[in-house]
């Protein structure tokens, strides 16, 4: 199974958008500082998630959400 994740910056309010088969394990690299992109902004908090059969179909969502900040904050909403 795959995963698109939400995550935000507890510092800064920051949100990121990726995908991964393990969200535990990338959240914690996240806040490892591990992640270049995200470094500068730990602690990092997941604010949603929404899973996948395939990477393909995880890759197409997290591409989608990162073109369009509608779509984005369509999906984001409860």
């Amino acid at each position: 199974m795959h995963f698109v994740y939400v995550i935000q910056s507890g510092r800064t309010g920051r949100v990121y958008i990726g995908q991964s088969e393990d969200i535990e394990a990338r959240l914690l690299m996240h806040n490892a500082r591990r992640v270049i992109s995200t470094r500068e902004d730990v602690p990092w908090f997941v604010l949603k998630t929404e899973s996948f059969p395939t990477q393909s179909a995880a890759r197409w969502q997290e591409r989608r959400l990162k073109r369009s900040r509608g779509t984005r904050l369509k999906w984001l909403r409860p």
